[in-house]
Parts: structure tokens; C-alpha cells; sequence
């Protein structure tokens, strides 16, 4: 063992003297500052023909990543260094296959082996120098590539006999991440929707609740665990989902029902990958309030949303409208109105045969749906009817023209009691009136005692007398009617 004074005219470092471009970096600097201060350095030259002194390696790796990080599919550089010991002139480094594995590897100066990078030693290298550069392709996939391998490699010194020699690798690029491997991914249109109604024909009506089931389109690549379908109602904007439910591959957070929301979110939550078209992702119920116009369309967005992805893959969502089939996809209505309120059965008193005036009160009617509701009924109010009991049948019709009916009864009586009261009421001589009442009376009294006869001949006195007071206490029409009446009632 000797020393000697190290300095900068190359004689201790023959070979140094151009700075290296690429890896001058902290140990150029570091270099620059050992060789300006003078002191004694041990070193053991190898003698000709034996294997180099004890010597360490450095290899100091940079990728393109952030940070100068490296992928698994990514190109890392690295510059190798004697960072101890003696390498003499004539002698070779020699490095072996990179891990993980690599598809390729180039060295700078150019002189690769059939496994890895071989150096050779131009100028004796003397505890510093550099050595040579290697670019190494990782492959882009592998057992090793998970989260993060650290790269390994192994050295040798050779003159010509090679020994193993350390060798530290550090540097940004000394651990391979994950690798960079663009998912392929679901494609639009994503998902489809068939929605059906509780109408008998399928439809949905105003006031109902439409059931949607969503379906995968099973286009681009496959749906994995964590992906997210959201389904969001665009129109009709009054309408609200009140429920979600999931499925065997799905997971919705268990929406329960009766909340009142925008969008149901169904998560994949089954380790199996899913790409073929048509498997069910999960249900949604839509409710359509009164608000909604006929003929509305049944409107919504379906958003994919990648499960996180590894660092350095940009995974975003994507929006667009989904297509909806089926007869729940547009509201119809189907539902009649509804009588809200209709006249009670009237009975009147008769005032002729068949032309007795009827009024009676307008019914209500509403509707599931927007619109004006018309009403009509038969006979119409201020009708004449006949002596007896008739059906009053209103008919409800909305915009869309559901109809529903509802009746009652009008009936006009023609007893000896209400022809009476006619009589009073439309004589303008009271005797006359109180003579003719008279009568009806004594009639009404021998039907009471089973004397038909008796009856007739008072209702004959009534008819002769009310045909003499027209155009006098009566009018000729009213004459006719009260006339009429009476022969309704003989037996």
C-alpha cells in the first residue's frame, strides 16, 4: 500500500479530463471539489493479468416520468460510475441483464454483450470515473411490474479474469412504477334503458311511476370492479326518482325507496369483468307528476366513470344521453278524470206530460293530467222531462280524451198531491185554484177507498174545469198540461 498526491493534471485520473456531458450531475461536482483540495488517496493497482483492485460501482438512473421516474414500458438512463478502487486500462465491466425485465437495452460506448452492457477501460480509472451510459426498454407488462420494482442489475470487473463488484443503483429511475398500460375501456353509447308503465298497454301516466331496467351496450372494452354507470333524468325536469336497485354485478348504495333524487349510481362490484351487451345493471323508478304534458319523452344521461386507475393513466368520464325503449318511454295518458263532485237524484214536481223543466248543478270533474277537463250531460240541464224517473249521464273528457261518466236521477212525480201544487202555483184565481185542488182531492180520496169510478168522475170535473179557465186564470198551454196530468192519473 502507498500514496500519492492526487491532482488535476490527469496523472492520477489519465482519462478524466473531458467533463462528461450526461452525467457530470453531483458527482461531477463532487469530483471538482475532491480533486481542488490536495490529499493522499489509498489505492491497490491491479497487477497485469489479475482482476482489477477492490472497486465499487454507482449507476445513477433517470426515466421520462415525473420527477425523472420510471414505468414499466418506459425508457430509464442510466450512467455507470467507479465510485472506488482502481480500474486499469485494458480492463471491462460487464453488466448483467437488467430486472425487471426489459425489452431491449443499449449501451454508450457501444459494446453490448449478448446479455447485458460490457464497458471497456480505455484510461485507468482511479476512485472516480465514468464508465459508460445504459439505456434500458422496460417491457411494458410483467409478474414484477405491480406498484413498484426496484431495478437490479449485477457488475463485474474483468482483466480478463471477472469478479463480482458492488454496485448501488439510485437515482429517480432506480424503481420501475407501475406500468403505463391504457385501459381499454367501455365505449359509447355505454348503456341502454327499457322503461316500462302500469298501464295495462305497458305506457306510464302522469301520476304513475315508470320502472326503467338499464342494460350494458357492450361496446369497447369491459366493465371492471369500481367502474360507475350514473343514470340522471334530464326530462321531464318535474319528474323524480324515488328509488334505485342494484343488481347481481351492481352495487346502487342502497337507495331506499320514497327519497326523491335526480340520478341513480350503480357501482360494478363483481371481480368479473363484463362486456357483453345486454347485462342487467340495475333499476330505477321514475316518478311523472300531474305536471307533465301528454307526449312528453322520457329523457336521461348516462355517465361511465372508470375505477381509479394507476398513477400516471388519466382515466376521466364521459356523459351522454342514453337510449330508452319501450312503452314507459313516453308519457301517455291513459287516466280519465275524475268526478269530483255530481248533482244528488232530484225529483221534482210534473208540470205536463213531457216537458217538465229540469235544472240542475254543474258536476266537477279533475285530471292526472295538465289540461282543461270537459264535462257534458244528457239530458242537458234546463231539458224537459217527462213524467217519470230519468238517468242524467255526464260525461268527463280530458285533452288527451279519456272519458269517464258518472249519473243520477231526475225523476218528475205526477201525484194528486204535486198536481195540486202545480195547479196552485200557475192559476192566477185562487178560487180557481182552491175548486180544481178540491177535486183532485175527492179523486184521490175514492182511489183511497178502491172506487175507481168515483175517481174518474172527479178527474173529469178537474179536466172540464181547467180547459174552461184557458186563456182565462190559465194559459192554453198551461190548460193543456194540467189537462194532461189529470188523464195520467185516472186509473
Amino acid at each position: 500500500m502507498h500514496s500519492r498526491k492526487v491532482r488535476l493534471d490527469g496523472s492520477a485520473f489519465h482519462g478524466l479530463e473531458k467533463v462528461r456531458d450526461r452525467s457530470l450531475g453531483w458527482r461531477g461536482i463532487l469530483y471538482g471539489v475532491v480533486l481542488g483540495a490536495s490529499f493522499a488517496l489509498p489505492a491497490t493497482p491491479a497487477a497485469a493479468g489479475s482482476p482489477p483492485g477492490p472497486i465499487t460501482l454507482s449507476m445513477s438512473c433517470t426515466g421520462p416520468g415525473p420527477n425523472g421516474s420510471v414505468a414499466a414500458g418506459q425508457t430509464d438512463s442510466c450512467g455507470v460510475d467507479l465510485t472506488g478502487g482502481t480500474l486499469l486500462a485494458g480492463s471491462f465491466i460487464r453488466l448483467s441483464s437488467p430486472s425487471p425485465a426489459a425489452t431491449s437495452f443499449t449501451c454508450s460506448p457501444p459494446m453490448q454483450g449478448a446479455q447485458g452492457c460490457t464497458f471497456s477501460v480505455n484510461s485507468t480509472l482511479t476512485y472516480h470515473g465514468f464508465i459508460g451510459w445504459e439505456t434500458i426498454q422496460f417491457a411494458p407488462d410483467g409478474p414484477t411490474q405491480g406498484g413498484g420494482a426496484s431495478l437490479t442489475q449485477t457488475a463485474q470487473a474483468c482483466n480478463p479474469v471477472c469478479n463480482y463488484v458492488p454496485l448501488r443503483i439510485d437515482g429517480p429511475g432506480s424503481v420501475v412504477g407501475t406500468p403505463y398500460r391504457p385501459r381499454y375501456m367501455p365505449a359509447a353509447p355505454f348503456a341502454y334503458m327499457v322503461c316500462t308503465g302500469p298501464n295495462p298497454d305497458g305506457t306510464v301516466s302522469e301520476t304513475q311511476v315508470d320502472t326503467c331496467l338499464i342494460y350494458t351496450a357492450g361496446f369497447g372494452g369491459p366493465y371492471i370492479n369500481g367502474d360507475t354507470l350514473t343514470v340522471a333524468r334530464r326530462a321531464p325536469t318535474d319528474a323524480t326518482v324515488t328509488a334505485c336497485g342494484d343488481s347481481p354485478s351492481t352495487d346502487t348504495g342502497a337507495v331506499p325507496v320514497g327519497d326523491r333524487m335526480t340520478s341513480c349510481a350503480y357501482r360494478f362490484s363483481t371481480p368479473a369483468s363484463i362486456s357483453a351487451p345486454g347485462v342487467f345493471v340495475g333499476t330505477e323508478l321514475l316518478s311523472i307528476p300531474s305536471t307533465v304534458v301528454p307526449g312528453a319523452a322520457i329523457v336521461q344521461d348516462v355517465t361511465f366513470c372508470p375505477a381509479p386507475q394507476p398513477a400516471g393513466q388519466i382515466a376521466s368520464c364521459s356523459t351522454l344521453p342514453i337510449a330508452i325503449t319501450g312503452a314507459g318511454a313516453t308519457v301517455i295518458d291513459e287516466i280519465p278524470p275524475t268526478f269530483t263532485s255530481m248533482p244528488p237524484d232530484m225529483t221534482v214536481d210534473a208540470t205536463g206530460p213531457a216537458d217538465t223543466i229540469v235544472q240542475y248543478p254543474d258536476p266537477t270533474a279533475t285530471d292526472n293530467a295538465p289540461g282543461a277537463v270537459s264535462i257534458s250531460c244528457t239530458p242537458a240541464s234546463g231539458s224537459m222531462f217527462a213524467v217519470g224517473t230519468t238517468a242524467v249521464v255526464c260525461t268527463a273528457t280530458d285533452v288527451s280524451g279519456n272519458s269517464a261518466t258518472a249519473s243520477f236521477n231526475v225523476t218528475a212525480q205526477n201525484t194528486f198531491d204535486s198536481l195540486c201544487r202545480v195547479t196552485q202555483a200557475e192559476a192566477s184565481n185562487e178560487g180557481v185554484a182552491h175548486s180544481l185542488c178540491v177535486k183532485l182531492q175527492g179523486a184521490a180520496d175514492a182511489v183511497a177507498a178502491g172506487d175507481p169510478a168515483a175517481a174518474d168522475g172527479k178527474l173529469g170535473a178537474y179536466i172540464n174545469e181547467v180547459e174552461a179557465q184557458s186563456d182565462k186564470s190559465l194559459t192554453s198551454q198551461q190548460a193543456q198540461d194540467l189537462a194532461g196530468l189529470a188523464q195520467l192519473l185516472m186509473p
